[in-house]
């Protein structure tokens, strides 16, 4: 009977060196298979029995499974660090296509741009009756506006195809959350109907998992009944108990508006998909911060650019003056107060001079506000009473040989009626000019819409260099040059020059540390890595030592096999 039993006790060893051999195999062919984990056996004692005469003996080895050798815990770090590390390698990259666009460290920069214009001017005040300077200084601004028109434009198109990014990174967030419903599915029933660890298709669930922590920001937890996992992101379910919520890409005010950024919502709850990280997280950031953030300084530098030169070159005249002239900004009620018009730019209570053949004419802007009170309530309110568009058409059609009227667009037109009479104009004082687009020089209000006034283009005389009338000086060129250094109180105190240049020291000392946060994350992402592949990774070495020790296993086994055989033979011939 104990040789039988014996017998019983090679053939399971046998059995169990052979299933070692074939995990052991399983493990070396999967050596390089990415997100492949190890398996191992499991082999237990074999309960022991005991026999009549109280001995009791052992009944041999059993294989208790074949189980992933993995870390849950590591796997969850490791998913973490992926969505930090892809935050932060996405925003670099972004402030790496910034800095590119800036091209600061050529000569065919913005602020390479911004200064030779300014020496244009420079040139004029050393030759005041040269047309060709004033010309030329026209064309400095050309390249001027599109440059930064260019930048703006650049700008726009990335943050469009980041929008593009996040619409197809929504459909691959569903697909792989599908994809890990089913694969829950499946890793359910065979182990709850098998009774084993379904290892190939946890392998599986895995690379999906890494692929989505990727993207987003994710936790998991395991039923240990049935083995499906639940995801969550941040404070949001997507999967659970094999419901799915479907993420789709909202945050779009208006179609045509390419610069307001996509973004993830659940389909279920109509609301923003709480993304802390991932890819994702990056072009967030990417496209509110890095560009945004860049757009925003750069539209209030131009704007700064546009408004200031404006209000100083507006009080200039030329060495010729106008024949006719209309105004860029259009006013749909030209009969009320000109403050409630919706212009780009500040008018405030002053006076601007009309000169006519050098003679002034003063015309005077007021902006006030007196309180109305309501008998009723005693609540008093502001009234705005000042100078209508309508207003500033009658003063200069008081003016001889002077015809103002405003257009079916609401724009300001002014003709002299005779062909002896030109005219400018100086002293403004309300800033009225500027914000209407007269005798302006720049026009637009942004960096995409930032031009030169066509009537300087077409004739570079009227450049207004002088401010004692027409061709009489280049005092008004002087404070044009000098705006350039000039403090600005609306840019907090600094230059033109200066805030631009601080512009572009804040992008690259940004993408400098993103630049290291990005690093950072990656070799601790690569350390999690190591330790993750030290557990659950595949060591050619040690599989196949394993290996030689489970066919010595079985060639032991297989010997006691045949010496039991012979001892069976041996009883049954006495």
């Amino acid at each position: 009977m104990l040789l039988f039993d014996s017998l019983h006790h090679a053939s399971a060893a046998m059995s169990a060196s052979q299933l070692g051999i074939q995990v052991s195999g399983q493990n070396l062919t999967n050596a390089q298979t990415p997100g492949y984990v190890r398996e191992n056996i499991l082999l237990e004692t074999g309960t022991s029995r005991k026999l009549g005469n109280g001995t009791v003996i052992g009944t041999g080895v059993q294989v208790s499974g074949v189980v992933q050798v993995i870390d849950q815990f590591l796997e969850e770090r490791l998913r973490s660090s992926n969505s930090d590390m892809s935050a932060s390698t996405t925003q670099e990259k972004f402030y790496t296509e910034l800095e590119a666009l800036l091209n600061e460290t050529t000569e065919n920069d913005l602020s390479s741009s911004l200064g030779e214009f300014f020496n244009s001017i420079d040139n004029i005040l050393n030759h005041p009756e040269n047309i060709s300077y004033r010309e030329m200084t026209a064309e400095q601004g050309v390249k001027l506006t599109n440059d930064i028109n260019h930048i703006a434009e650049t700008v726009v198109n990335i943050q469009r195809d980041i929008n593009t990014t996040i619409n197809a990174a929504a459909n691959e967030i569903n697909t792989l959350v599908k994809k890990i419903d089913e694969l829950n599915r499946n890793i359910s029933l065979l182990e709850t109907k098998e009774g084993h660890e379904a290892l190939g298709l946890r392998d599986e669930r895995l690379n999906a998992l890494s692929d989505l922590s990727k993207l987003i920001n994710i936790k998991t937890t395991e039923n240990a009944q049935t083995g499906s996992v639940s995801i969550y992101c941040g404070s949001d379910i997507l999967l659970m108990d094999g419901v799915r919520n479907e993420v789709f890409v909202g945050g779009r005010k208006e179609e045509s508006d390419d610069t307001v950024m996509a973004e993830l919502c659940l389909r279920n709850t109509m609301t923003p998909l709480d993304v802390r990280s991932g890819t994702v997280y990056g072009l967030y950031q990417a496209h509110s911060t890095v560009l945004g953030g860049y757009s925003e300084k750069l539209n209030l530098f131009t704007k700064n650019l546009i408004q200031e030169f404006n209000t100083i070159y507006s009080s200039g005249q030329g060495l010729t003056g106008y024949q006719s002239v209309t105004s860029s900004a259009v006013i749909d009620q030209p009969e009320l107060p000109i403050s409630l018009a919706d212009l780009d730019f500040p008018v405030e209570n002053g006076v601007f001079t009309m000169m006519v053949n050098n003679k002034p004419y003063e015309i005077r802007i007021e902006v006030n506000e007196s309180p109305t009170v309501d008998p009723f309530s005693l609540k008093s309110t502001p009234t705005v009473r000042g100078t209508s568009l309508n207003d500033i058409a009658s003063a200069i059609n008081s003016i001889d040989n002077m015809n103002a009227t405003i257009n079916w667009h609401g724009q300001l037109e002014i003709i002299a009626d005779d062909s002896n009479v030109e005219f400018s104009f100086a002293n403004d004082t309300s800033g009225v000019l500027a914000a209407l687009g007269i005798n302006t020089f720049f026009t637009g209000t942004n960096a995409a819409t930032i031009g030169i006034n066509s009537t300087v283009l077409n004739d570079p005389s009227k450049f207004a260099a002088s401010n004692s009338g027409v061709g009489q000086n280049t005092d008004n060129g002087v404070q044009l040059a000098a705006m350039a250094a000039a403090a600005n109180p609306a840019l907090g105190g600094t230059s033109i020059i200066e805030y631009y240049d601080e512009i572009v020291s804040e992008t690259m000392l940004a993408g400098g540390i993103m630049k290291s946060i990005a690093s950072s994350n990656s070799l601790y992402q690569q350390s999690l890595q190591t330790q993750r592949d030290s557990i659950s990774g595949v060591n050619i070495d040690e599989e196949t030592i394993l290996m030689m020790t489970y066919q010595r296993m079985f060639q032991a086994n297989s010997r006691l096999v045949t010496v039991i055989d012979e001892m069976l033979e041996t009883l049954v011939n006495l």
